[in-house]
């Protein structure tokens, strides 16, 4: 049986949406349950559920990368670029000592 815990996921990954931003409705209830199964919920196959995005209130810096790129890229280049900076990116950071955390700070403070 499939759970409202184990739908969230596939939703998230479908749509490229955060599942903390993702709520489901069914008749007007809301599925916020996420240990119940759909079946608990009276769902069964060929019903729809409503999915409701709220909406982020700061795009994050991988969404604004990836628009970006989309400008001269198309969705699925974009989306391996950007995953493959932001890779990168966080090993690059990963592996920054405190030293050069504090020089960059240092740099940081001096600029403003």
């Amino acid at each position: 049986m499939t759970t409202v815990g184990e739908l969230l996921p596939q939703i998230s990954s479908d749509s490229g949406v955060e599942s903390e931003r993702i709520s489901l409705i069914f008749n007007g209830t809301p599925l916020s349950d996420k240990n119940r199964s759909l079946k608990d919920y009276s769902i069964k196959s060929g019903d729809r559920i409503m999915v409701v995005v709220k909406a982020s209130l700061t795009p994050n810096f991988e969404q604004i990368l990836q628009k970006y790129l989309q400008a001269s890229y198309n969705t699925h280049d974009a989306k391996a670029i950007t995953s493959k900076f932001m890779s990168l990116l966080s090993k690059t950071l990963d592996s920054l000592s405190l030293d050069d955390i504090d020089r960059l700070a240092n740099a940081f403070s001096e600029s403003y």
